[in-house]
């Protein structure tokens, strides 16, 4: 009897270990700035990083990470923007410059 109830566990074991796992697949956050006016001469740094020059529109978006980031604007070489925003998850900012 007992070598029956081993063997019972034993496949009980083997069949419990058997499954599929499925999960769910995200895609990465990503949110997005872009800027209208005025954008002749100026040049954008977010959160102190590397500075870049941008285009004005809504079609020139720039992609940064979801949250808070602090943005400094310039223009030749004076600062004339610095915010902090929140850009949430698959959000497109708009930063008016004048």
């Amino acid at each position: 009897m007992k070598a029956v109830t081993a063997i019972a566990l034993f496949i009980a074991l083997i069949i419990s270990g058997c499954g599929s796992k499925t999960g769910v697949q995200t895609s990465a956050q990503k949110a997005y700035i872009y800027f209208t006016g005025n954008t002749n001469n100026i040049v954008v740094s977010i959160d102190k990083g590397e500075s870049f020059s941008v285009k004005a529109g809504q079609t020139n978006q720039y992609s940064v990470k979801p949250g808070k980031h602090l943005l400094e604007v310039t223009r030749d070489g004076v600062l004339i923007i610095q915010r902090e925003i929140y850009v949430g998850d698959s959000i497109a900012k708009e930063i008016e410059i004048n």
